[in-house]
């Protein structure tokens, strides 16, 4: 493995775990056994390494693959991406435990982000759209908007929270503590003839959604 890919690795791994504003680049290098000029040679200063890990993490929400939205489109289906992306935020997870901190800091990340959250805002109205075109959400599309507003204030939100009440972010129980969220506040636009909402349910609790 290539050191800038170690560097931004060993970041990773001290930001989520100690908080970005208790690492600096001279921790980084210790932590790799490296000089701090050999950590400098490759990235000027811990800024260019946030926005590379910001980076990073845009990348791999986007490459996420969606379901295909058409007739054979499920609710399980749905759950199983929101299950990815979660999975994906909780990876790079200290941009969200103090994001707005972070984006004063370093205001050059708010436009990647932004975009980042607007093609995916973009790809889960296509997804809602479709299951309410074929009635499995009741809901009319007027209400895509606040579906919307519910699924990303859990998903954006959920950190901060759960690190106010006190949890210990490294817990990876806390993607299955927010995909649970997100699945009681749609509840009450599930299809009540939908078959297999009991199913989804129980696979969240037990983390055996994505097989």
């Amino acid at each position: 493995m290539k050191t800038s890919q170690k560097i931004l690795l060993i970041s990773l791994d001290l930001f989520n775990s100690q908080g970005e504003q208790n690492v600096t680049s001279v921790d980084i290098a210790m932590e790799l056994d490296i000089s701090p000029g050999n950590l400098y040679y490759h990235y000027k200063g811990k800024e260019q390494i946030i926005k590379a890990l910001v980076g990073m993490y845009c990348d791999q929400m986007e490459k996420l693959a969606t379901p295909k939205c058409d007739d054979s489109l499920n609710l399980e289906q749905f759950f199983v991406y929101l299950q990815q992306s979660l999975n994906t935020l909780y990876l790079f997870r200290f941009i969200f435990q103090n994001s707005a901190e972070l984006s004063i800091k370093y205001p050059d990340i708010n436009k990647a982000l932004q975009r980042c959250a607007s093609i995916q805002r973009k790809k889960l109205t296509h997804i809602l759209s479709t299951l309410l075109q074929q009635k499995i959400l009741t809901a009319d599309q007027s209400n895509i908007t606040f579906l919307l507003d519910i699924i990303s204030l859990t998903m954006y939100q959920s950190l901060n929270f759960y690190q106010m009440q006190g949890t210990v972010l490294g817990d990876p129980e806390v993607i299955y503590r927010s995909l649970m969220t997100m699945f009681f506040s749609l509840q009450p636009f599930y299809n009540d003839e939908l078959k297999g909402c009991q199913e989804i349910k129980n696979k969240i609790i037990s983390k055996s959604l994505i097989e």
